[in-house]
């Protein structure tokens, strides 16, 4: 592509006209022909990397003023803006060709968005997902990914790989992150999704402050052509303020006086750790997920599938079969107990996995897990406390120690326990077998904090490691 194509979308132009390659943000990501965007990030200057990209072979470059004297390329006063307009015009705008559709909140992004692709799919959509798992197209993987929503250019090739697959709909989680670092600038979203809420990610390189937080979640919906809202969260109201004007919106809840609105949610009396969801004026929705947290995301997805006119045997058969690879995901296993893994690594995610699976009435429930290193050892205390006030037992193991000793993290979540009973296994590995050894008719046990990961982080190293491949090992030699 010529460089004077790329740039009509900056509404600039350049004297010099060369071919255009590749597309690069990172200095050491550079081909020779490429144009190398000069962005600033948390710690560096992207100019500064401006001599090692045209060592690479740039052919051009984009960066703030002043554009070094006679180099191909434009100066603009935010390149990351501009990154996200070049990425669209340099894959031929795929946005173009898809139904996007927008998820966000501070908690249930991925499970919402699980959901609402295997509704798509149910209702004959050839859809594609990008989120916290990675992107998908239908449900094989296209890419894994570091970031919740990709960098632009990732994210456009994603897209137009997407398009080019012959999908109609693509269900995007969009991060806080993601909007404060304009990661989707210059995109429109059919449908805008808002879940919830929660102070997260302040501090260091993320957010100042609990309402810049906000205020980037609530940018969203000026991109949105409807936007879908829980009117039980306080924060909504900030949202709905970015709502353009003649927008659609619509809420939904557990409380009166919202547009779809669920009634309750309740262990689903025919099916181990399932829930019913009781809507006004409908039958139940089957899922296959403990809790209400589960039938909270439910019902967004419920909601979000009414503004876009989805039919609801499409919604009802999508619940009914989806499930989210380490977010409390039942494993079917050949045994008269159940098996959930769950991504849950702090105490409040503990009491919401735990407390539902509580609900289910188990014989007993065993707890597997550890706890991150390097991370806040009050969060050890807190999942020790969940563990001794939802489970009956717990199997203390490794879980990503980092640069700890895996022995001290589960010291101090034994001494939380107290009197408790637990023992702990060390090895992973061996800690599941023992569980599962200990399992009888109507227990549940609980595999929590690693969830979807496949590794454990160890000095550094991360060594591959897979519960699911751990459960098959385990009944395969039986």
């Amino acid at each position: 592509m010529k460089l004077s194509q790329l740039l009509s979308a900056l509404g600039t132009g350049c004297p010099q006209d060369p071919d255009i390659t590749a597309l690069a943000c990172d200095s050491r990501e550079v081909i020779p022909g490429a144009l190398f965007v000069a962005m600033e990030g948390a710690n560096a200057d992207g100019r500064d990397y401006l001599p090692d990209a045209l060592n690479r072979g740039a052919a051009a470059v984009v960066c703030r003023p002043p554009l070094p004297p006679g180099l191909p390329g434009a100066a603009v006063d935010n390149p990351r803006t501009a990154l996200a307009l070049l990425a669209a015009e340099f894959y031929e705008h795929p946005e173009k060709e898809l139904t996007l559709i927008a998820v966000t909140g501070t908690k249930g992004k991925t499970t919402t968005a699980h959901m609402l692709r295997d509704i798509l799919t149910a209702a004959g959509r050839r859809t594609g997902m990008i989120g916290t798992l990675g992107a998908y197209i239908g449900p094989e993987m296209l890419a894994g990914g570091l970031n919740t929503t990709p960098e632009p250019i990732a994210l456009h090739r994603t897209l137009r790989a997407m398009a080019d697959a012959g999908c109609t709909h693509v269900v995007m989680e969009v991060s806080s992150q993601a909007m404060k670092l304009k990661r989707v600038h210059g995109l429109t979203f059919a449908a805008g999704l808002f879940l919830n809420l929660t102070p997260d990610h302040i501090g260091g390189a993320e957010h100042a402050s609990f309402d810049e937080y906000r205020a980037c979640k609530a940018a969203l919906f000026r991109q949105c052509a409807a936007a879908v809202g829980s009117a039980d969260d306080p924060n909504w109201p900030v949202m709905a303020a970015q709502v353009p004007r003649d927008t659609p919106v619509l809420t939904f809840g557990f409380g009166e006086g919202t547009d779809v609105r669920a009634l309750f949610a309740a262990p689903d009396p025919d099916r181990p750790l399932s829930t019913h969801l009781i809507l006004e004026g409908a039958a139940p929705y089957a899922i296959p997920m403990p809790g209400r947290f589960n039938a909270a995301d439910a019902l967004a997805a419920i909601a979000l599938s009414r503004a876009l006119g989805l039919p609801d045997g499409a919604v009802r058969a999508g619940l009914a079969r989806v499930s989210v690879p380490g977010r409390a995901q039942i494993v079917p296993v050949p045994a008269p107990y159940s098996v959930i893994i769950d991504y849950a690594h702090n105490g409040a995610s503990f009491d919401a996995i735990l407390s539902a699976l509580r609900e289910h009435r188990p014989n007993r429930v065993i707890a597997v897990f550890g706890a991150g290193g390097d991370r806040p050892k009050l969060r050890r205390r807190d999942m020790a406390r969940s563990a001794v006030r939802w489970a009956d037992c717990a199997v203390l193991t490794e879980d990503n120690p980092r640069s700890e000793r895996a022995e001290d993290i589960c010291g101090d979540i034994a001494a939380a326990l107290g009197d408790f009973p637990h023992e702990t296994i060390l090895d992973r590995r061996e800690a599941i077998f023992r569980a599962l050894d200990l399992a009888g008719p109507g227990d549940v046990v609980a595999l929590l904090g690693k969830g979807h990961e496949g590794y454990i982080e160890e000095k550094g190293v991360r060594r591959p490691f897979s519960e699911t491949a751990v459960l098959m090992e385990y009944f395969d030699g039986r």
